[in-house]
């Protein structure tokens, strides 16, 4: 079954949830914060929930060592989220000026600034933002980022990331997601954003469907947010503010993604497992999910993958050999065909070999499928213990 708790403690994980949306803190749910803070058992992604705790923290629930580990970590965030801000900004600027147009942040930018509890409710690792349009103009943009400074750290079918030289990730976009390859779904999301001003400057973020709907895909279905379900407190920050979704416009943007399924099953879960203390129009959400489509058998199957025992840190060389398969599958075969079919454009022309994508020649695949075997045996047998 799948969990909205991921594989993270569920005790602890419930007592953080109810602390970041429930009526009021529980007793119970500080006692359990307390003990977690004590032995230093929170993930990653439960450190992540302590900001908006903090906001709702009440004098004297918590040690004075649980207490300042908390209401620390949201005066941190909230730092680290102004000089994101700020280069955001910068880029921003830069952009517009050097004629590569508007772009939507994503995601951390978006939740960052729609919080409810302010700025520093919600940290944000990098910076996402979708540039529509630039795969037909790669040397261009890749000239661009240069002269900004930044170095390319990795590249994807959908986006390239960029370091900056004061160490700051900006992951740009072209097309949302592996999932959602489609220029309508870039053009549509464009055509719908909203401007929030900040005194950083004007910042252009998704409506509220569409961010809805992309932090449900994106938390089922990518493993570095799923796994202790982080993609929750999103969620669940836009819906016990009860807003007035327009359900055509959600649904018909779901309706885009390879993997709707992943949409309804993660709003069927936030409306059955969510904690009962945690008030949200339950049966609004099960509407919703209804109404979204079911995608191509076994399409989820290919993305999703159950957390494991390996999804430790340090233990990725230990995935099953069919994640392996279902990655290459995907990104080899599926993907690049949908970039194809649904944009109307060969692979090569829509996303520009200067972009660095993996090689998609016979020989070089398996080139590079044998010099990524050999780097997983390695690292199986140097993990593997002695006799």
């Amino acid at each position: 079954m799948i969990s909205l708790f991921g594989v993270a403690d569920p005790t602890v994980q419930r007592a953080l949830l109810e602390l970041c949306f429930a009526a009021r803190p529980a007793e119970r749910d500080l006692a359990v914060l307390e003990r977690a803070i004590q032995a230093d058992a929170l993930t990653d992604g439960q450190h992540r929930m302590l900001p908006w705790v903090a906001r709702r923290l009440p004098e004297g629930g918590l040690s004075p060592f649980a207490e300042s580990r908390v209401r620390g970590t949201y005066k941190h965030t909230l730092y680290r989220n102004h000089l994101l801000l700020d280069r955001a900004q910068r880029l921003r600027q830069a952009l517009l000026q050097a004629g590569l147009g508007e772009c939507v942040f994503l995601k951390g930018v978006s939740m960052a600034l729609t919080n409810p509890h302010g700025l520093g409710a919600r940290p944000m690792a990098d910076i996402d933002l979708l540039l529509g349009g630039i795969q037909h103009r790669s040397e261009e943009v890749l000239a661009f980022f240069a002269a900004q400074g930044m170095t390319k750290k990795g590249a994807t079918l959908r986006s390239i990331t960029w370091l900056s030289p004061d160490r700051f990730e900006f992951d740009v976009h072209w097309y949302l997601h592996n999932w959602a390859l489609r220029q309508s779904s870039v053009d549509r999301m464009y055509a719908e954003a909203l401007v929030v001003e900040h005194p950083k400057g004007c910042f252009t973020i998704p409506c509220v469907e569409h961010n809805l709907a992309h932090i449900l895909a994106h938390g089922l279905t990518t493993p570095s947010v799923h796994y202790d379900a982080r993609w929750v407190v999103d969620a669940l920050s836009i819906l016990v503010q009860r807003p007035v979704l327009d359900t055509a416009r959600f649904q018909f943007f779901v309706s885009e993604f390879s993997v709707p399924d992943a949409v309804r099953i993660a709003l069927k879960m936030l409306a059955e497992q969510a904690p009962a203390t945690i008030e949200f129009d339950r049966q609004a959400v099960l509407e919703l999910a209804a109404g979204v489509r079911r995608g191509r058998p076994g399409t989820f199957w290919l993305y999703y993958r159950p957390p494991g025992p390996w999804d430790a840190p340090g233990q990725s060389a230990r995935r099953p050999w069919r994640y392996h398969l279902k990655t290459q599958l995907r990104s080899r075969l599926i993907e690049p065909a949908q970039v194809a079919r649904h944009n109307g454009v060969p692979f090569w022309t829509s996303v520009g070999a200067s972009v660095d994508f993996p090689p998609a020649g016979i020989a070089a695949f398996g080139r590079w499928a044998w010099r990524n075997t050999r780097r997983v045996l390695r690292a199986r047998r140097a993990t593997r213990p002695g006799p």
